[in-house]
């Protein structure tokens, strides 16, 4: 994994989660699709240590810091204690160095998607989805834009 990264001269952030593809190079447009298919069961089948040493070189290749997914806290906090890059942690427990959520999840725009990880501090769905009927209603009906809000 090491030498694959070394050959990229753009390494801005490491990610290491649980999934099926964790060790198979991808293309940038491949990137988001795959680290979204994170399988809960796969933390059996990769070893601790193994995630480890991917820290390990995703910072020697130059990573600026590493997000890690859905991994158990106490190994997050494993990876955060042996590496100098900052660990930014989703579903890996609150021992990281810094947190990130989705926007659109954490407001509750995703109504359906609630992984164990996921903390909604709003609940904007159904607000979003009458603001957006009433746009359609008043642009259908010419109601929008009216004079006043036209030059």
């Amino acid at each position: 994994m090491k030498d694959y990264l070394r050959l990229r001269t753009f390494i801005v952030l490491g990610v290491i989660a649980v999934f099926a593809y964790a060790m198979h190079p991808l293309a940038p447009q491949d990137f988001y699709k795959v680290f979204r298919t994170v399988l809960k069961d796969d933390m059996s089948k990769l070893q601790g240590e193994k995630l480890i040493a991917d820290a390990h070189a995703l910072e020697e290749a130059g990573c600026f810091a590493i997000v890690l997914e859905k991994i158990p806290a106490e190994l997050a906090k494993r990876v955060t204690e042996v590496v100098s890059c900052p660990t930014i942690g989703i579903g890996a427990g609150n021992v990281t160095d810094g947190q990130v959520l989705v926007l659109h999840d954490m407001l509750g725009l995703n109504e359906g998607f609630k992984p164990k990880f996921l903390r909604q501090f709003a609940h904007l769905g159904e607000a979003v989805k009458t603001a957006v009927g009433e746009y359609v209603t008043a642009v259908k009906d010419c109601s929008f834009p009216s004079q006043e809000e036209s030059y």
